[in-house]
């Protein structure tokens, strides 16, 4: 059977009905985009269909499937044949019709399956929510958000403070000057190396620095932090378990201190090696410079991290104070580099 046939059969019948696509969807319970599907050849009415829209037309099931109206003079019935196979027709093509629909419907949910594993799997590679028992080497506050910086696999892990941390009260190091160790429920991004800290919990631990005995020339500046006659050395060398390339990076410790003197008032020896101006620990290379341009040297180190590449070390007057600059000037950068980079 011609399916541009039978829609154009169904559609001048229904003008000559007087009957609108709605009004022929409404007696027969489906919808006007099925009878306007039917008109245009793209599909055929449910085999369930057939008697009542024949019926609607005043046509017999035969003459709907023949696509044609008999005469009245005429005699002859329509061959029962012809008619059983058009009715078979109707039957294949709404079979093949829902039996793509159930396709489409198993395709459409097994994409949105997989989609749902993919973005699980992507979530838990990329997210971890974990707790840390760790050193925190930076506090930072920006605008009015707290911030915590703690190291991970070469990588300095920024993590926001929420309100259960009680952000003041967090002190890097202890009396001795040795890093305190503190436990933080944290969640964070593996790609962007950020997150948020929702508790730290300080411990009775601490990080004693120092692996290797290695010395390095000692160098001596004019003036620094107020003082005269101050030299500083590198030591303590040890491989970068996270630098790149391996086996070539190594950190270090920088020692900073003034000539030793007889302090006359308190009676003992005052500065020298034993008693630094600055101790900068595990760090890659450390120079001296006038980064600000006030006339008074600073220390610029250069760190392990890529996140905080830089520290600046500078004497306010009363005491060292660290900054951290995203970028330093050219030529101080040339100073920082590091002997396999030379």
């Amino acid at each position: 059977m011609n399916k541009e046939q039978f829609g154009s059969f169904i559609a001048s019948n229904r003008k000559a009905a007087g009957l609108t696509q709605k009004a022929l969807a409404e007696r027969l319970h489906v919808t006007d985009k099925a009878v306007s599907k039917w008109e245009r050849a793209l599909s055929y009415p449910d085999v369930t269909l057939l008697e009542p829209l024949a019926e609607v037309f005043g046509l017999g099931v035969e003459e709907l499937v023949a696509c044609e109206k008999k005469k009245k003079e005429e005699a002859q019935p329509m061959k029962e044949e012809q008619s059983v196979k058009a009715v078979l027709e109707i039957s294949r093509e709404n079979q093949q019709r829902a039996r793509k629909k159930v396709i489409q419907r198993v395709t459409v949910s097994a994409l949105v399956m997989l989609g749902v594993v993919l973005a699980v799997v992507w979530y838990l590679d990329t997210y971890v929510s974990e707790r840390q028992k760790t050193s925190i080497f930076l506090k930072e506050t920006v605008g009015k958000n707290n911030y915590l910086y703690v190291e991970q696999e070469g990588h300095l892990l920024q993590l926001k403070c929420g309100s259960g941390v009680d952000f003041d009260s967090i002190e890097l190091t202890d009396e001795y000057g040795e890093k305190r160790v503190y436990l933080l429920d944290c969640r964070w991004n593996r790609k962007t190396y950020q997150g948020t800290v929702s508790a730290c919990e300080a411990t009775n631990m601490t990080i004693l620095g120092g692996l290797m005995d290695t010395q390095f020339e000692t160098v001596s500046v004019l003036s620094l932090f107020g003082e005269t006659d101050v030299y500083y050395t590198s030591e303590n060398y040890f491989p970068n378990p996270y630098g790149e390339p391996r086996g070539k990076v190594y950190l270090c410790d920088y020692r900073f201190w003034a000539e030793k003197k007889w302090d006359s008032q308190v009676g003992e020896w005052k500065n020298g090696p034993e008693n630094p101006l600055l101790q900068i620990k595990r760090c890659l290379t450390a120079t001296v410079a006038d980064i600000d341009g006030d006339g008074e040297q600073e220390v610029i180190a250069r760190t392990r991290w890529p996140e905080k590449p830089y520290t600046v070390y500078d004497w306010d007057g009363t005491e060292i104070v660290e900054l951290w600059p995203e970028k330093v000037p050219e030529e101080i950068r040339e100073d920082l580099l590091c002997m396999w980079e030379e």
